[in-house]
């Protein structure tokens, strides 16, 4: 037998895609956000029930009323953004600008004679040649021995008084132990109701969606219809809303696309086209 066919005879048992524990190979852990949804809020939310194609009257009156609400909330911040801008300033004359620009520029320049004579008298009494000194003469205002002395013992006096005030301190607070239990017993209150309120801050802002791009998330207008527009059968019934709109809003809420405006028209820039003097191709004139 050559050595080929002992080869081909030979039974190879070794498993090539085995995972031994000595070859260093660790195993990779998974995010734990991996799995994590995005945010609380279900895909599908419940509609309205006034927004029926037969809704009952107490539904479709709610509905109607919150519709009026936010419609009322919106010409509110109209009205008041009217009034702190437009109405705000008053309408002015090209005269009376000038006037008023004139009057403003004008501020502060000396006009009278009697502003240029003060000046100078002032300038005058600056540089007069006689005048020794600004600042009144220095005196020795060296402590003596006796004011140093009783300094050393008022600061002394201070320090004995304030170690007495120290232990008196000590022995009247072993006497507010109760107290001191009763106030740690409130601030321990104080600070549940503090985490349960934080909790519930939490919990609110955990439904709301987050801040992924410049533009706000603004949630879809509610569908409605007035009383002569309710049919009271669906055959009859007019299609109201928009699926995509929905779900893409859907999206949005749950913080799985950011929002976006619509973009209607690009502006592009404006290519400027010319040929060079050297690329130019001159065609010689045709024969006659």
């Amino acid at each position: 037998m050559n050595r080929k066919e002992n080869c081909e005879t030979r039974s190879f048992h070794y498993d090539i895609w085995k995972i031994d524990g000595n070859e260093g190979i660790k195993k990779r852990k998974i995010p734990a956000t991996l799995h994590k949804k995005p945010s609380v809020v279900s895909p599908i939310e419940i509609p309205h029930p006034g927004t029926s194609y037969n809704p009952s009257y107490d539904d479709h009156q709610k509905l109607l009323h919150e519709v009026a609400e936010k419609e009322q909330k919106l010409m509110k911040e109209e009205a008041h953004l009217n009034r702190v801008t437009t109405k705000m300033f008053k309408k002015v004359s090209a005269e009376t600008q000038d006037k008023v620009w004139m009057k403003e520029s004008s501020e502060g320049l000396p006009l009278n004679t009697n502003d240029k004579e003060i000046k100078s008298e002032e300038e005058n009494d600056d540089d007069d040649p006689n005048r020794i000194s600004i600042n009144p003469p220095v005196k020795n205002m060296k402590k003596t021995l006796v004011k140093r002395r009783k300094q050393r013992e008022q600061k002394k006096l201070a320090f004995e008084m304030k170690n007495k005030k120290m232990e008196k301190k000590k022995i009247g607070d072993m006497y507010k132990l109760r107290f001191l239990e009763k106030n740690i017993s409130k601030i321990e209150e104080k600070q549940k109701i503090l985490r349960n309120k934080r909790e519930k801050i939490k919990a609110i802002k955990s439904s709301e969606p987050k801040v992924l791009a410049k533009t706000k998330f603004e949630p879809a207008e509610p569908d409605f219809k007035i009383g002569n527009e309710l049919s009271g059968n669906l055959r009859n019934a007019d299609p109201t809303g928009n699926l995509l709109r929905d779900r893409y809003k859907s999206l949005q809420q749950r913080n799985i696309v950011a929002p976006s405006t619509r973009v209607l028209k690009r502006n592009k820039a404006k290519v400027k086209k010319y040929i060079k003097a050297d690329h130019k191709i001159t065609m010689p004139p045709k024969p006659r």
